[in-house]
């Protein structure tokens, strides 16, 4: 392809809003183009690179018999009240009602779908196992995007299901998956790791995540220095210094403190250590108001604590709130007289401890000497704790953990029956007996992967595409072309060949200067530079240049073929 003809050009200038080095360089190289706020064109070179990742996710799946469809992007909510997502994902869901007063949603994501087609073809054990898939848009009306590309409100994702008859065969597509993953991120060039995630809305019994480390990434990571454990932090466990506390109870007292909340501020000023102090945060829930506990060293998981208490719906309570259900301003809470219509749930950390100090439900006052069971009814106990650097890994029990952030790129999960219960698809035994599908799903986000290789391994110059989804294998730069008729017949003719060789090849064909070339080849950042120029041929015939590397080299024009191919194949 000639540069001259690409309908979008490079420019020095960054979206104004734009914080992520993938946002400012995708669009400065021309890679994408923003329609809305989370909504993307992907330019000419931005497609390529999209396509490949496409043909790359097909291939492998291809190997390993995934089936290929196409879901529609329309659904009808019907479908989603089967499953109660309709309600469950309210706040995601784009809805709409058609001319003829049809309830429609644009697809967040196709369970529900992929689960119609199944149960109205899937009727004996002789039909699994099934694993299909599709490469499709999505739209999630996020409140929050961020990142250009990184997180949107339409993206293009890949979505695979699994159908088998037994846990057995769940595990055996699973596993198939999971391979097939590790095969795609390594032609990809995508350095991830994978770690143990929690489900979330998905549901199901178990889910691993496939992540880019980066600076920029969102997610936290708890890696052990010792052994192979890796976790999100919504998953992961770590094995903390217990504290020792007091053998006897001492008589439970209230201290005035105006205005101090803070955990540190309150530890010096009640003369205790942090691990005695005690967070009581309130919570709105769809299922009601819950006050959650821990120890006042650690904070709260959101996740962990969705999970614990079963709900959909986890907001911190309004100040309103809390002073209707306290008598205190924010800050004050504690376990002590809340009202019974409040659930009370502690971490693990605050069990067994004695005279603790919690929040007086009382503005400016906080209890010191408070004891469980004497001074309130114990609480139930759940892991819902976020675990810290420097903690004792839960697998080698011996490594410390550290923590790095990451980008989600991939999510594979054991759905079991959630879907399969709650939309009737059965399946005739060997023996006649009417039996629930196992499922499973697996996803990558393909647009977000594009953002995410960015982050990870773009230079101070610019892109630096891994080759297997590099927009073009060679960048050619002609200098000179409009002066130089020699160098011009010469590049056009090197053009024309590698075109016919079958090498996907970028020529530069543009009379601005020198300078402005290099510049735009390192912001593209495509694998391998070619130059030609007055200068080259005196030196014995092209410089090549390796995005990656530092020094040019020279090849002489009889031998650039069979150097670029070996390039290529190396």
């Amino acid at each position: 392809m000639y540069q001259s003809s690409l309908i979008s050009k490079t420019t020095k200038e960054a979206p104004k809003d734009a914080t992520a080095i993938s946002h400012k360089l995708l669009t400065q190289a021309g890679f994408i183009f923003q329609t809305a706020a989370g909504i993307y064109s992907y330019l000419p070179l931005g497609w390529r690179v999209l396509k490949k990742i496409d043909q790359i996710i097909r291939e492998e799946f291809e190997k390993r018999g995934v089936q290929d469809l196409l879901m529609p992007i329309i659904h009808p909510v019907k479908l989603w009240e089967e499953t109660g997502r309709a309600e469950d994902w309210k706040d995601l869901i784009a809805r709409f009602k058609s001319k003829r007063g049809q309830e429609l949603i644009i697809a967040p994501t196709h369970e529900e779908t992929v689960s119609d087609i199944a149960r109205s073809f899937i009727n004996s054990y002789k039909d699994l196992p099934i694993i299909v898939n599709q490469n499709q848009l999505k739209f999630r009306d996020e409140t929050r995007v961020q990142g250009g590309i990184l997180r949107t409100r339409e993206f293009m994702m890949q979505d695979a299901y699994s159908f088998d008859a037994d846990t057995d065969g769940l595990q055996k597509s699973y596993d198939i998956m999971r391979e097939a993953y590790i095969a795609i991120f390594k032609r990809i060039g995508a350095d991830v790791i994978i770690v143990a995630a929690d489900s979330g809305a998905m549901g199901g019994s178990g889910s691993e995540e496939f992540i880019l480390l980066t600076e920029v990434g969102e997610d936290k990571i708890v890696i052990c220095k010792g052994c192979e454990y890796k976790a999100n932090m919504e998953k992961a466990d770590g094995i903390y210094t217990p504290f020792e506390t007091d053998a006897e109870m001492k008589p439970m007292e209230k201290v005035y403190g105006e205005g101090i909340i803070g955990v540190e501020e309150l530890a010096k000023f009640l003369d205790l250590p942090p691990e005695l102090a005690t967070k009581t945060i309130l919570f709105q829930t769809e299922k009601g108001v819950v006050a959650a506990m821990i120890r006042g060293d650690f904070d709260i998981n959101e996740a962990k604590l969705k999970n614990a208490l079963g709900v959909i719906e986890l907001n911190l309570a309004s100040a309103q709130t809390i002073k209707d259900l306290t008598g205190a301003e924010v800050g004050y809470a504690g376990p002590v007289n809340l009202p019974e219509s409040v659930r009370v749930i502690a971490d693990f950390s605050t069990e067994g401890r004695t005279n603790f100090e919690c929040g007086g439900n009382e503005t400016d006052y906080h209890l010191i000497n408070v004891n469980f069971d004497r001074d309130f009814p114990t609480p139930e106990f759940a892991d819902i704790r976020s675990v810290q650097a420097g903690e004792t890994c839960p697998s080698c029990k011996k490594g410390k953990l550290k923590i790095e952030n990451g980008i989600e790129v991939g999510h594979i999960f054991q759905l079991g029956t959630k879907y399969s219960e709650s939309m009737g698809i059965q399946y005739s035994a060997e023996d006649g007996s009417k039996t629930l599908v196992q499922m499973g799903c697996y996803g990558i986000g393909m647009t977000r992967l594009i953002a995410s290789i960015t982050e990870q391994i773009a230079d101070d110059k610019g892109l630096v595409w891994p080759l297997g989804i590099a927009p073009f294998q060679v960048h050619l730069l002609g200098l000179n072309l409009d002066k130089d008729e020699e160098i011009s017949m010469k590049a056009h003719d090197l053009y024309e060949t590698l075109r016919k060789e079958g090498i996907e090849v970028l020529f530069d064909n543009r009379n601005i200067s020198a300078g402005k070339k290099f510049a735009d080849s390192d912001l593209i950042g495509i694998p391998l530079r070619l130059t030609l120029s007055k200068r080259s041929l005196e030196n014995g015939g092209l410089e090549w240049k390796v995005r990656t590397e530092d020094e040019a080299k020279s090849v002489s024009e009889a031998d650039i073929i069979a150097e670029i191919k070996s390039f290529l194949n190396a």
